[in-house]
């Protein structure tokens, strides 16, 4: 764990309503190299009253991570492992297979391979044999359950032949935050009117698509800005694309964001261009602001937005279609309000964190009766 994202908003919503519960969950943090990125992470889970141990300083498969987690199990005794992401999915499964096989385990999936989604997004039919499949099916096989957090991600699973439909369950993210974990206020909310896109700089978020895009939009809305909100490898490039494109004035990088939700309640509407995403946090906090949505149609996206009805979806890397749709909901505020205002109204009936938590002790009890 390096930071604050989806999965990991997952886990400080899900944590602290497993404690209310009854239940006792601990966390187990680790990382290659010492990080102040989960400072506030680690604050906010002690002020709930929930244990965090935090283990630096060793190669990201070195097998000194199994000794220590599994020292750790020898001295908690607990009665669930529950990991996520591929990392703890591979250090968990190591230490069932080599040292502990009665120990429970559930496997969240957030995603898969990052190279893969931004050249195939869900299409599963391209899924080579690599180190990142053998690891996702050894993790998945050795768990006794598994949890997807989209039907497209638990299509990649299942068709793409790493985990058996028997395995395996799709429970959607839920989002009741009241208040984002990091309340930093270092943002400065842009003056004028403005777009917002939050995540990571990397190839599947599809920015180049987006910025490409502007160039249509900039030439009818020249005073509407796009701001970008985040970092990543893709930095350097996506600059390089802005400058080539002239839209230095009109696209403007803000870096890490700790706390977006300030610009998210400030802006006209979101965007989302990822080639697919696991999920797609990003469109429950649009919805928490009642910020209606344009992102790529393609899963997870394509699951939760209804088109034209709380957001609007483009053909995947359709740029002419992806233009005109910004422009059209800017031209239409009211519109795009009412669609803001019913992404809430989802959002508060389907989309919490208590259908999420109920259906997680679901499969929690599932594997307590041995029933899978």
């Amino acid at each position: 764990m390096n930071g604050l994202s989806g999965s990991e908003l997952y886990l400080l919503q899900i944590m602290p309503e497993l404690k209310r519960r009854g239940h006792e969950p601990e966390l187990f943090m680790f990382f290659n190299r010492p990080t102040d990125k989960n400072k506030r992470i680690v604050s906010f889970l002690t002020e709930c009253g929930i244990k965090v141990y935090e283990v630096y300083n060793h190669n990201t498969f070195s097998p000194i991570w199994i000794y220590k987690f599994f020292r750790l199990l020898k001295k908690e005794k607990y009665d669930l492992v529950h990991s996520n992401l591929v990392h703890a999915d591979f250090l968990v499964g190591g230490t069932k297979f080599f040292l502990k096989r009665k120990l429970r385990v559930l496997s969240v999936k957030h995603g898969y391979y990052p190279a893969y989604q931004a050249k195939y997004g869900a299409d599963f039919r391209y899924i080579k044999r690599n180190l990142y499949y053998w690891i996702e099916r050894f993790s998945s096989g050795i768990a006794n359950y598994n949890v997807t957090i989209s039907k497209g991600l638990y299509n990649v699973f299942t068709e793409g032949g790493i985990v058996k439909p028997s395995k395996i369950r799709n429970i959607y993210y839920g989002l009741t935050l009241k208040e984002p974990v990091e309340k930093t206020a270092t943002v400065t909310i842009p003056e004028g009117d403005y777009a917002l896109i939050i995540g990571r700089l990397v190839g599947f978020k599809g920015h180049k698509y987006l910025i490409e895009a502007w160039k249509k939009v900039q030439a009818k809305l020249p005073s509407f800005r796009l701001y970008i909100a985040g970092e990543g490898g893709c930095h350097a490039e996506l600059e390089e694309l802005v400058a080539s494109c002239g839209l230095q004035e009109s696209v403007l990088f803000l870096g890490h964001v700790p706390n977006p939700h300030p610009l998210i309640e400030n802006c006209a509407f979101t965007l989302v261009t990822s080639t697919w995403e696991g999920f797609g946090l990003i469109l429950l906090e649009s919805w928490l602001h009642k910020k209606a949505i344009v992102a790529f149609d393609v899963p997870a996206l394509n699951e939760v937005i209804d088109d034209r009805e709380n957001g609007l979806l483009v053909p995947f890397k359709n740029t002419d279609e992806l233009a005109e749709k910004i422009i059209w909901m800017h031209q239409h505020p009211e519109t795009a309000a009412a669609m803001g205002e019913k992404g809430y109204e989802k959002l508060s009936s389907y989309y919490t964190l208590k259908r999420m938590t109920d259906e997680t002790e679901e499969v929690f009890e599932l594997i307590k009766n041995n029933k899978v």
